[in-house]
């Protein structure tokens, strides 16, 4: 073979090489760009922090497709922007776009998307979409939502108005939060409305996955006001200092009790005299023991005991507060100790041996060597007695117990002595029962209320709790 037919082969073969790397997975590789055909937003007019629908064709006989870029902007700031992958030839596209409310965002703006479609060759072309109007949401209230639970209503201070505030509160002088424009019903945060917190250390939009705001008072005790400026996203916080009826864990002390970390504070309470709650003492969570408190507002409480000196045991695990009284005894008070009783909590026995191994709601023993081990029924009128108290034991629905009348075991109160009503869940002649035995119906294990009448010998047993106000509403 000469020379020139071997130059003819190796042209002819090189030829076909290039014809067959034009002719590849992606296509014709010819010069080509994207077509952007009937793009259009729905709806057209829409407030801020809400979402749009972009709908658009985006065609290439020539070239395989691959993104469609978007951001909405108005005026001179862009306020979303992302891409859509597309493929093919041809795709129609219709996209969900949450266009959310910036700060110092004025009202009836114009708004457009500027859209940008890419081929596989790197070809482009670009299209805006015009005659969109956003508008400023109008709140006629907002939620103020702490991250331990407290909730305070934000309201216009005139109508129509941004600025927002929720005045007499008891918040920590310090705390996290969220703004939300809905609740649900159970008291979280509804995301399907406007959600306000932390956007790189501003207020701003966030969703479900956003963090929580900060706000701090300084040189307070707490914060008694709270102003959310809409249109600004500004905060302002206002403090004040406690008064001698306020009740704030920042006057307790720490103490353990049976290897359980409380914060006491020994003072006088008033019978009838109603009590501030402030901070963490304000949450929902925490439940008063309703023997001796009710509680009339979120941050409220009325004293029903006797006026004295009395010990406010508060749990921070257990999410409850109690009272104790040095040397209780007869008349004022009965004591139950043995197996199964626990004060008022709403905090689960998994949530609570997840701090404390080995423990539950319950925490009751034989003994009075500390106020877990016991708990007090108080006279409600002569002779007759109170105590609510969550049992049985929710691992094995076992209980036995027994009142008595001191700390040193004095004139215990036997089963067999009463007549027993209303919930049938005690057994036993001496010790009160709750047994859980081979053929022994399973007790329900949930609060009850026990009545004690030692003028008839009667014991009454209702079951408390999601029908009582101090258990449900705050």
């Amino acid at each position: 073979m000469n020379i020139a037919r071997k130059t003819v082969i190796i042209a002819g073969a090189m030829t076909l090489l290039l014809v067959s790397c034009k002719n590849d997975d992606y296509g014709p590789r010819k010069e080509s760009a994207p077509v952007i055909e009937a793009a259009a937003v729905t709806p057209s007019n829409f407030t801020f922090g809400d979402s749009i629908t972009l709908t658009a064709t985006v065609s290439d006989p020539l070239t395989t497709l691959t993104m469609l870029s978007y951001e909405v902007v108005a005026g001179d700031r862009t306020l979303t922007s992302g891409e859509i992958p597309i493929g093919g030839t041809e795709q129609k596209v219709s996209q969900s776009l949450f266009v959310p409310l910036l700060s110092n965002q004025p009202n009836n703006a114009e708004v457009h998307i500027n859209l940008l479609a890419t081929n596989t060759l790197k070809g482009v072309s670009t299209h805006q979409v015009t005659g969109i109007t956003g508008k400023r949401p109008i709140y006629d209230q907002l939620y103020l939502i702490t991250d331990k639970g407290g909730t305070a209503i934000l309201r216009p201070q005139a109508s129509g108005s941004d600025k927002l505030k929720a005045d007499g509160l008891t918040f920590d002088s310090s705390f996290r939060y969220r703004i939300a424009e809905r609740l649900h019903v159970s008291g979280t945060i509804d995301f399907s409305g406007h959600v306000y917190g932390n956007v790189g250390g501003r207020i701003g939009m966030i969703d479900e996955a956003g963090e929580s705001a900060f706000s701090y008072v300084a040189s307070s005790d707490y914060t008694k006001s709270f102003l959310f400026d809409a249109y600004s996203f500004e905060v302002t916080p206002t403090g004040s200092k406690l008064g001698s009826d306020d009740l704030s864990l920042r006057a307790f002390t720490d103490q353990d009790i049976d290897g359980e970390s409380f914060r006491t504070l020994k003072r006088t309470l008033e019978k009838g005299k109603s009590y501030s709650l402030f901070g963490d003492l304000a949450e929902r969570i925490v439940l008063f023991n309703p023997d001796f408190f009710e509680r009339t507002a979120a941050n409220k409480v009325t004293f029903l005991g006797q006026t004295g000196e009395y010990t406010l045991y508060y749990n921070p695990v257990r999410k409850n507060l109690f009272v104790g009284v040095d040397n209780p005894s007869f008349p004022d008070y009965l004591l139950a100790c043995g197996w199964g009783l626990g004060y008022p909590t709403r905090v689960t026995s998994t949530q609570i041996n997840s701090v404390y191994p080995g423990k539950g709601k319950t925490h009751t023993q034989w003994g009075f060597g500390n106020v877990m081990n016991y708990v007090l029924l108080r006279q409600i009128e002569t002779g007759v007695y109170q105590g609510t108290f969550y049992t049985p034991n929710d691992h094995d629905h076992y209980a036995g117990f027994k009142p008595f009348e001191n700390t040193g075991w004095g004139n215990e109160k036997k089963a067999g002595a009463f007549t027993f009503t209303g919930e049938p869940i005690i057994s036993g002649s001496n010790d009160w029962t709750i047994p859980n035995g081979e053929g022994d119906p399973v007790i329900k294990s949930t609060h009850y209320r026990f009545t004690i009448n030692l003028n008839n010998m009667t014991v009454h047993i209702e079951k408390w709790g999601t029908q009582n106000p101090e258990y449900t509403t705050w």
